[in-house]
């Protein structure tokens, strides 16, 4: 089980973290259109930022998700979604990212599951042509149930198209447990995002600031298949390092060897 942390401050402040721990880096930046519209200019500057990681430490892009629906009906709806996922599915290749990931998009009782299958089928599919070098993975959201996700999976069933489960979002969007979706998509697990909640809100918390027993649930996903890999997608940077100090604890993560 390979650990990353989600870059969710300057780079200047996780190189520190990225030196400590034996942890790869998921890259959120490039999510962000601005980013994406000057992608060039900043995959550069980026480059440099990372300083001697650069090339030596594994990457995952998150990939872009602001108003975008692969599900959607609308035509240009859909061509823009397309537009913004090629970019970042761009970006990943020129950062030498091991994976890219996407958010499935769906907003509940916005469609029927009907017509959101078919449509979200559809442009996978159109997007998925040609790009067979790298992992795509699609994250849940506000996604009350595993359906959708499922459904998607069996229908396209790619090798390199597999499933993201966020336990943050499963605690505060669905009434099924992290353990049952666990369970109902572990035939196409490929990551996790970490992070807890009280489940009032996905508040992207420590891991040991919430009501799951985060540990419990890496136990369960490393009996399952240890090759996923775990993101930490913790906002303060004070709870991310509390988190990593007990994963290296429970024997989770290691400490890098200092020269």
């Amino acid at each position: 089980m390979k650990f990353y942390v989600s870059q969710l401050v300057e780079t200047q402040k996780i190189l520190p973290i990225l030196k400590k721990y034996d942890v790869g880096l998921e890259v959120v930046q490039f999510a962000n259109p601005y980013i994406l519209d000057n992608r060039y200019e900043i995959m550069d500057i980026y480059k440099k930022e990372l300083e001697d990681l650069y090339g030596n430490i594994d990457l995952i892009i998150h990939g872009p998700y602001a108003d975008l629906c692969p599900g959607s009906r609308d035509s240009e709806i859909k061509r823009i979604t397309k537009l913004r996922m090629d970019q970042a599915y761009e970006v990943a290749n020129d950062l030498g990212a091991k994976k890219i990931l996407y958010h499935n998009g769906y907003t509940p009782r916005t469609y029927t599951n009907v017509e959101w299958k078919k449509n979200a089928y559809d442009f996978w599919i159109e997007f998925l042509k040609g790009k067979n070098n790298k992992e795509i993975v699609i994250e849940n959201v506000l996604d009350e149930d595993y359906e959708l996700l499922d459904d998607l999976m069996k229908k396209i069933n790619k090798n390199n198209f597999s499933v993201c489960i966020d336990i943050g979002h499963i605690n505060a969007y669905s009434k099924i447990s992290v353990e049952e979706w666990i369970n109902a998509l572990a035939y196409k697990l490929n990551h996790i995002h970490l992070h807890n909640n009280y489940k009032d809100k996905d508040s992207h918390y420590g891991i040991d600031k919430g009501s799951m027993n985060v540990i419990s649930i890496l136990n369960i996903l490393n009996d399952i298949n240890n090759d996923i890999t775990v993101s930490l997608e913790i906002t303060d940077l004070e709870q991310l390092k509390e988190s990593l100090d007990i994963l290296v604890e429970e024997g989770f993560v290691k400490l890098n060897i200092q020269k």
